[in-house]
């Protein structure tokens, strides 16, 4: 019993070392993941802006190399329990790098649209993985309601750009829909400039100012081509909103590991 009682205490803290150890990797993993699919984001954000003059250019097709190549390597280190996620993502991605060179402006913004989505998704699978493994239920009750308010004005930001597109193909009450999705876009903007930083607030308040002047519009006053460009200008302060929650985050984490971390017992002790 004695020999018992003093083997336990050991193998008890190698178990918590190892349970510390196996945590800390799969947060690392988290990290890692969540930073690469960031990066993964903005190249195609500068695909889809840089290449769609020229979608059969040498540097596109560089481009779409790299992305195809990104993929790849986040498929070949994920783990065992995530391989299915990004094996789907990353044979959707070559799809669409096929098909994108061949496509129409309309087409080309879809693909983009529908891919990027896709990705944004899986970010966000990938974040309350790894903050339900922090146990911080105030960090996932502030990244949820973050994440509901970002992704509602995401697709309001969508319809309006599609209302737009249809205004620019001459169809049946377009302006009408224009007006009323630019209405429901900017109190979805409201709403989430609450939870923004200031600087977002800012630029949320001159994107704004445009949606007024679309809202006080007479039909057919504002060319197509500019509604078009206020929802990409919007989509550019969105993604970046986006990017920086995850950044937060992942911040976060890092502290919530430092100071759950054992502190290092003296030198002259022992």
């Amino acid at each position: 019993m004695a020999l018992l009682t003093t083997i336990t205490p050991n193998w008890l803290l190698r178990l918590a070392s190892g349970m510390s150890s196996t945590r800390e990797s799969r947060c690392a993993q988290y990290r890692n993941q969540i930073s690469n699919m960031r990066e993964l984001l903005w190249m195609l954000h500068d695909h889809n802006t840089r290449y769609i003059r020229c979608p059969q250019s040498p540097q596109a097709s560089k481009a779409r190399d790299e992305i195809r190549d990104f993929c790849e390597s986040m498929l070949k280190h994920c783990s065992n329990a995530q391989r299915p996620l990004f094996r789907v993502l990353s044979s959707r991605m070559e799809e669409v790098l096929q098909s994108l060179p061949n496509q129409s402006r309309a087409g080309w913004f879809s693909l983009h649209h529908r891919t990027s989505d896709h990705l944004i998704y899986i970010i966000d699978e990938v974040t309350r993985s790894y903050i339900s493994e922090l146990n911080q239920d105030t960090m996932y009750e502030e990244y949820q309601a973050f994440w509901q308010t970002w992704i509602d004005t995401k697709e309001a930001q969508l319809r309006f750009e599609q209302a737009a597109m249809r205004l620019m193909d001459g169809k049946v009450a377009a302006w009408q829909s224009v007006s009323l999705q630019s209405r429901i876009l900017q109190k979805r903007m409201y709403q989430l400039s609450l939870m923004a930083s200031s600087d977002a607030s800012l630029a949320f308040e001159r994107v704004e100012q445009r949606f007024d002047s679309v809202i006080r519009a007479d039909e057919e006053s504002i060319p197509a081509s500019s509604l078009i460009k206020i929802s990409q200008d919007l989509s550019v302060i969105l993604l970046h909103l986006f990017d920086r929650e995850l950044e937060l985050k992942t911040q976060a984490d890092k502290v919530i590991d430092a100071h759950a971390a054992p502190k290092a017992l003296p030198a002259s002790i022992g």
